[in-house]
Formats: C-alpha cells, structure tokens, sequence
C-alpha cells in the first residue's frame, strides 16, 4: 500500500506545478472580480463563489498531500529554480496551500461583504 502511494506521488509530482499556476490564475481572477464588484457595482457574486472554492479547494488539496507526504516520509515540494542550472527553491506544498487558504478565505469573506452592501 505505502508503495502505490509512493509510486503516485512520484507519478503526479511534475503536474502540482502546473496545477498550482492555474490556481494561482483561479485566484487572480476572483480578486478581479471583487475589484470588478467594487469600482463598477458588477453583480459578479457567482463568479466569486466559484473561484473562491476552487481556491479552497486547491488550498485542501496541497495541505493533505503534504499530510500524506509525511506520512510516507516524503515531504513533497515545487521546485520554483532551473533545475537546468542545478537552481533548487523548494516550497514545501503546505506553504503552498497556507497561500491558497489565506487567498480563499479573503475572496469569500470580501465575496460575502460585496453582496451585503
């Protein structure tokens, strides 16, 4: 059992990179969108509901794989440097998802303040 996880986590590792730029882009346009909300009194409340969860989600998702890298003892990491160049910045998948969380939890709260005003 440990194994096939193990060989999943290997298997998966070169897509978290990608996954966590098209969160980070899923972020980018809620916070568009409340700033959309707030200059031009667009009703965009479903658009922020969306991206604020898959925000949250994303966020869910690289904390628990972090959880289950411990448990298999290895802690998994994005390499943000040129490995090309033997260039190593790992981010560890927790500060990842801390990232995410903050970002989700600040796009449904101003989500939810937009509506009530």
């Amino acid at each position: 059992m440990k194994d096939m996880m193990i060989d999943m986590m290997v298997t998966m590792m070169p897509i978290m990179k990608p996954f966590m730029w098209f969160s980070v882009v899923v972020a980018i346009a809620g916070f568009v969108f409340i700033i959309a909300n707030v200059v031009f009194k667009l009703n965009n409340a479903k658009a922020i509901k969306w991206t604020s969860g898959i925000v949250l989600a994303a966020s869910v998702f690289f904390l628990m794989a972090q959880v289950a890298g411990y448990f298999l003892n290895m802690p998994p990491t994005i390499n943000f440097g040129d490995s090309s160049k033997f260039e190593f910045i790992l981010v560890n998948f927790w500060e990842v998802g801390v990232g995410f969380l903050v970002a989700g939890i600040v796009m449904k709260l101003s989500g939810k303040l937009n509506r009530a005003a």
